[in-house]
């Protein structure tokens, strides 16, 4: 049985879906103003990861994340640039999604913007401020947080501390210093929208709330977001779903903690952030996963040189395995499925090893996604099975059925090792060509010196026999790929 901590109740408990087996789940996105770091990676990944698993358990995942386009960051950067902020926000949109699929993360059933839901914000709003829970101040509109009894309970805050702990935004025109905005009147110059109340945007907690229960309609199974989230935004989300529907936002709460750069959080200033893009200059996907995974998503992570490289060994261990096994197996590896297996020796120790291996993933990954315990797992695994022998085995249906139990459990923690060995072969393939395709240019380069023209367009003939173009400009020779 899936057991995972709950944030709300400071426990592990048992995962029961409110509806059987259909689990509804809604992720906090980014405020789409920069590039995707790599702590948004960690918690990300962290996010399809989990989703892999409810699959693998037999689980149908409605699975929903939002982009946060419209805030103070956006209109800042916007304004810093100089461009519009449905552009800006559009661009980092884009990127943001390009880099969850650069990691191999798997597509959202559904994604949604914060600027195509103001409408119904605004009606949420409404609601809010019929039950009570609310109340406005030239064009501004408050969420009253002593009206909600329960606020402060996910965080563990108290009205007092907030206040004593300065965690509050002071404005003096609010009842109690921690009431939030649900609604901000436009300042000269900001984007806005028409309202009740006036020209202005929604506050940043407020569209969570709608476009969950738009999507869902009432409480649901999963609220996702990283520790960064937890306070305010996930706090201010319950209480205003309470004070506009009436109902709890929803039964269980997880938060991936912080990853650090060298021992320390991320920081322009200090010279430490780093984007996902840059990341993957130096590491492939599969590796940036592998490190990730090796410590449980409730500790902060630190990411060191030596976790890199010991992430590089270590996925290389898993491509060796992999291509020594596929060659045992003359590649026939493909389209049959670990279930469909019959008539396997049951003294085979490959059997053994693949279903040891299965039963230990399993309990590892049902105590909290207890991942570095499931990739410790794997790795001994292959250790188990290298004792054994692959080379020349006379089991290879039994062997073949433990590759693919295998794989497929990598698979979960998004671990595709053929995707990654295809990549890297494609890759290696390239750069080879890319260099024999510098090397005939430099020799049509030294014939045309000596005035060889026959050479040069002997070898002009032949790169574009294999869809290479070559330019003669007076800076020099050009070429590209042209298929």
């Amino acid at each position: 049985m899936l057991r995972i901590y709950n944030t709300l109740t400071r426990r592990k408990e048992e995962f029961h879906p409110i509806k059987h087996n259909f689990v509804r789940m809604y992720v906090c996105g980014l405020t789409v103003y920069d590039f995707m770091h790599i702590g948004h990676a960690r918690t990300y990944l962290f996010w399809d990861v989990l989703r892999r698993y409810l699959d693998f358990k037999g689980y149908d995942v409605f699975a929903v994340i939002n982009n946060t386009d419209i805030d103070d960051k956006i209109i800042a950067r916007s304004n810093e640039l100089g461009i519009n902020y449905r552009q800006l926000a559009e661009f980092y949109t884009s990127t943001f999604y390009e880099d969850l699929s650069a990691l191999g993360a798997l597509p959202y059933t559904i994604t949604c913007n914060a600027t195509d839901f103001i409408p119904q914000m605004i009606e949420t709003i409404k609601l809010i401020l019929a039950n009570g829970y609310g109340y406005t101040i030239n064009g501004d509109v408050f969420f009253s947080v002593e009206k909600y009894k329960d606020y402060g309970r996910l965080s563990g805050y108290s009205l007092e501390d907030l206040i004593a702990g300065a965690r509050v935004e002071v404005d003096e025109r609010k009842k109690h210093p921690a009431d939030f905005a649900l609604w901000k009147s436009a300042k000269p110059g900001e984007p806005y929208w028409e309202s009740p109340w006036g020209k202005g945007r929604p506050g940043w907690h407020i569209e969570c709330s709608t476009m969950a229960y738009h999507f869902f309609g009432e409480t649901y199974d999963i609220k996702g977001g990283g520790i960064d989230n937890l306070f305010p935004h996930h706090e201010n989300e319950i209480a205003q779903t309470f004070g506009a529907y009436g109902v709890p936002l929803a039964k269980y709460y997880m938060h991936p903690e912080h990853l650090l750069v060298d021992g320390v959080k991320m920081s322009k200033s200090l010279g430490n952030f780093i984007t996902v893009r840059q990341l993957l200059q130096n590491l492939s996907p599969l590796e940036v996963r592998h490190h990730f995974l090796t410590s449980h998503y409730l500790t902060q992570m630190n990411l060191t040189q030596e976790g890199i490289s010991s992430a590089k060994e270590a996925v290389e261990r898993l491509s060796q395995f992999s291509r020594i096994v596929t060659n045992e197996l003359d590649g026939k590896v493909e389209n049959e499925e670990v279930t469909e297996f019959e008539n396997l020796s049951e003294g085979s120790p490959y059997l053994n090893l693949a279903r040891q291996l299965v039963e230990a993933f399993v309990l590892a990954m049902d105590n909290d996604l207890n991942t570095s315990r499931a990739l410790a797992e794997i790795h001994n695994f292959i250790s188990s099975i290298y004792k054994t022998g692959i080379e020349g085995t006379k089991e290879k249906r039994e062997l073949k059925y433990a590759y693919l139990s295998f794989e497929k459990l990598c698979k979960i923690l998004g671990l595709d090792l053929k995707r990654f060995l295809r990549d890297n072969t494609k890759n290696k393939e390239n750069s080879i060509l890319k260099k024999l395709v510098e090397e005939l240019i430099n020799r049509r380069d030294m014939a045309r010196k000596a005035r060889d023209f026959k050479t040069a367009d002997s070898i002009k003939q032949i790169l574009l026999d294999v869809g290479v173009t070559v330019e003669d400009t007076q800076s020099g020779t050009r070429w590209h790929f042209s298929k």
